[in-house]
């Protein structure tokens, strides 16, 4: 149950001769925003567009809304809210007790922790909910009204379309914001519109059924851009920063992995490469294991690997994140990350590609 937010959308027409920068799904991890803003020298005459959840998850949320808060008097900058942005209003009252201590005390990594730190408060079973919510409002009162003015649509130039999750009907915005802030899988439902839909909320890697990528998806039939790497959410997670310039699209990304340059050359023949999300397929789980990965098959029932802590087994129960027959190529002085150590073979990314890596060959003498 969630409690119902006008929706808020800003029309906003802007020189077309500036740089916007998009980046979605921080989630909390403030030295990344900062890598990737200093990657790409951001500055001068940029636009910044930040299309939603941007703290929960990480560690440094308040931190997080801190910076944001004093960026945003320094430069033109344009927040809008996603799902996890909205947690002070939909995890306090209405929400029964037990799924807050599950939020708190399970999930772990939220606000409502950082703020119950600050103010030396205990959240345990003996929690009363809505004294908590009062005692957490009346003393981050800045960073609830900062985040209440965050808008849920922006339509920049009339062209383009800015929104957390996604929307079906540009010409029938919802009255309540939430169905535009957690739209699982809006790729695949969207249908064709005029305006270039930019959004974040579900990583890309879940579209891929082939090759694993992060990468941002650009559609230009459906008009639609999927920029949400995945930080803080995927094990091979990172931050894309996508750029409008001159009318042309571009990316680049940041992570937090160690990077490895390869000492030779490594051919691997992927001769079918299959990706698995159980998000959207099926998975087949016959018992098999492989050292830290559990053996799975897709629906065409090809053999695929899932890394044990990206796997749920419970009783009959079994679910996994992401599964992967994907091995890594790669070409002497290549630069990759290495994501996951483990046996046989380890997880690594080269250009938001992941793949394996036969854990022998990795060069521990580089990290």
């Amino acid at each position: 149950m969630q409690k119902k937010k006008k929706t808020s959308v800003l029309n906003l027409t802007l020189n077309q001769n500036r740089r916007y920068i998009f980046i979605s799904d921080i989630h909390g991890d403030l030295k990344l925003l900062k890598k990737a803003l200093k990657k790409i020298n951001y500055g001068g005459d940029d636009v910044l567009f930040l299309l939603g959840d941007l703290i929960e998850k990480g560690d440094e949320n308040l931190k997080m809304l801190d910076y944001l808060m004093a960026l945003k008097e320094k430069k033109e900058l344009y927040i809008l809210a996603g799902n996890c942005d909205e947690v002070l209003r939909f995890i306090t009252p209405p929400l029964k007790k037990e799924e807050l201590l599950y939020y708190c005390l399970t999930k772990g990594h939220t606000i409502i922790n950082e703020m119950a730190k600050k103010i030396k408060l205990k959240i345990d079973d003996n929690i009363d909910v809505l004294n908590l919510s009062n005692i957490l409002e009346a003393n981050f009162k800045k960073y609830y009204d900062f985040i209440d003015s965050f808008y849920d649509l922006v339509i920049l130039n009339d062209k383009y379309v800015l929104v957390h999750g996604g929307i079906d009907d540009i010409d029938n915005i919802p009255e309540d914001n939430f169905s535009l802030l957690k739209y699982d899988s809006f790729y695949l439902k969207a249908k064709p519109s005029n305006y270039i839909r930019i959004v974040g909320h579900f990583p890309t890697i879940n579209y891929s059924t082939t090759v694993p990528r992060y990468t941002p998806i650009f559609d230009f039939n459906k008009n639609v851009i999927a920029i949400d790497g995945g930080n803080k959410v995927k094990l091979a997670g990172q931050l894309n920063v996508v750029f409008l310039e001159n009318d042309m699209f571009s990316y680049t990304y940041v992570d937090n992995y160690p990077k490895i340059t390869a000492k030779s050359d490594l051919i691997i023949e992927n001769n079918n490469p299959v990706h698995i999300d159980s998000y959207l397929e099926r998975v087949t789980f016959r018992g098999e294991r492989l050292g830290d990965y559990y053996v799975v098959y897709n629906q065409n029932n090809v053999k695929c690997y899932a890394y044990y802590k990206d796997v749920i087994v419970k009783d009959n129960f079994f679910f996994c994140y992401d599964a992967s027959n994907y091995f890594m190529d790669l070409k002497k002085g290549e630069e990759y990350s290495l994501v996951q150590k483990a046996n046989p073979f380890s997880i690594v990314k080269k250009k938001g590609i992941v793949g394996f890596l036969d854990t022998a060959k990795i060069n521990d003498d580089e990290l």
